[in-house]
C-alpha cells in the first residue's frame, strides 16, 4: 500500500523538524536522529512491503551497519507497514521487536471505492445519525488554515492529557506537503462561524490519511468533527484515493486506554481495522540501548 512516509517530501519536513540526516538505502528513506550522550538511532519510517523484505536481506542489513558506522548509531528502526499477517519473518533477520512505535501500529481503513450512499451504509448508526445532526444544524465544512487548526489541536491535547507539539511543526508539514498538493486542512463550522473541529488530512496515490485533528469544546452537540470527516472523505474519493485511513486506534477495547475516546469516535465510521508489522529494532550496541529504552520510559 502506498505510504507518504517514504516520500522525498517527507524526508525534507523531517529533516526540518530535528532529524539530522538522511540516506536512501536501495530506495528506502533511512533517517538519522541524535540521542544525547549515547549516539543517534536510524530510522525508516511506514516501508512497504517491497521495503520490508529488502530490509531482512544481507545487502541491505551491511549497508545499514556500514552507515551506523560513520553515525555512531547504536540501533536502526525498522516501521513497516505491512501486515502482521505477512509472510516476512524480521525476527529471522536479528530484529527484535521495539519497545514502542513512532507511528500507529492498529488503524481502520475505509473502502472509498464504493459508492456514498455504501460507504454510508456501511457505517455505525451512531455515525450515520450524527453526521445528519451537523448537517440538520448547518454545519459547513471549508479548507482552513494551520493557526486555527491549532488552536482546537491544543484544547483536544490538553482535554485528553496528552502531549502535543508546537504549531511551526504543522506549518512546516502543510508547507512541504502542500509543494505536491499532497495535504488539505479542514474546518467545520458553525452557522455563526465558529470553528468547532479541524483537521490535517494527507492524500498520497490511492491512500489518504487523517493524520491530525483538534475538537472545540463549546457546541459539541453540533457533531461538527463527524461532518468534517465525512467531508475529509469525499475529498479523498474526489482525489481518486481508495482507502481512507483514520490512522491511529487503541489497540484494544480497555476503557482506560489513552486512545479509547478517540477510537471509540473513528469507530463510528465503519471500517476495516488492521494492524501493522509496526516498529522492529536492529541493536547495534545492547548497552546503549537498553540505557535509550529506560529514558524513554521514564521520558514518557
Amino acid at each position: 500500500m502506498a505510504t507518504i512516509f517514504q516520500t522525498p517530501e517527507w524526508e525534507k519536513f523531517k529533516l526540518s523538524t530535528g532529524w539530522q540526516k538522511s540516506w536512501r538505502v536501495f530506495d528506502t528513506l533511512v533517517l538519522e536522529k541524535k540521542i544525547p550522550l549515547l549516539g543517534s538511532m536510524l530510522y525508516a519510517p511506514m516501508t512497504t512491503r517491497d521495503q520490508t523484505k529488502l530490509a531482512t536481506q544481507k545487502i541491505f542489513l551491511e549497508k545499514i551497519a556500514e552507515i551506523a558506522k560513520e553515525s555512531k548509531a547504536f540501533f536502526f528502526r525498522l516501521e513497516s507497514s505491512e501486515s502482521t499477517d505477512s509472510d516476512v519473518k524480521l525476527a529471522n533477520s536479528g530484529y527484535i521487536k521495539a519497545f514502542e512505535e513512532m507511528q500507529p501500529e492498529h488503524t481502520l481503513m475505509i473502502d472509498l471505492s464504493k459508492s456514498e450512499s455504501d460507504i454510508l451504509s456501511q457505517m455505525k448508526q451512531k455515525g450515520r445519525y450524527n453526521i445528519k445532526i451537523a448537517e440538520k444544524h448547518g454545519v459547513k465544512v471549508s479548507t482552513g488554515e494551520v493557526k486555527d487548526f491549532y488552536r482546537l489541536y491544543q484544547t483536544m491535547a490538553k482535554r485528553q492529557k496528552i502531549t502535543f507539539r508546537k504549531e511551526n511543526y504543522f506549518q512546516k508539514l502543510v508547507d512541504i506537503l502542500d509543494e505536491k498538493d499532497y495535504v488539505q486542512v479542514f474546518k467545520a463550522e458553525s452557522e455563526n462561524g465558529k470553528i468547532l473541529a479541524s483537521a490535517i488530512v494527507v492524500f498520497y496515490q490511492d491512500v489518504a490519511t487523517y493524520l491530525f485533528g483538534g475538537s472545540s469544546d463549546d457546541d459539541r452537540q453540533l457533531m461538527a468533527p463527524y461532518k468534517l470527516q465525512f467531508e475529509a472523505m469525499r475529498e479523498a474519493k474526489k482525489r481518486g484515493c481508495r482507502y481512507y485511513d483514520m490512522f491511529g486506534i487503541a489497540p484494544n477495547d480497555d476503557p482506560k486506554h489513552p486512545w479509547a475516546g478517540v477510537t471509540r469516535f473513528k469507530r463510528q465510521f465503519g471500517g476495516q481495522e488492521f494492524t501493522y508489522l509496526g516498529s522492529w529494532d536492529k541493536v547495534f550496541s545492547p548497552t546503549k540501548y537498553l540505557l535509550f529504552k529506560l529514558a524513554e520510559k521514564i521520558r514518557r
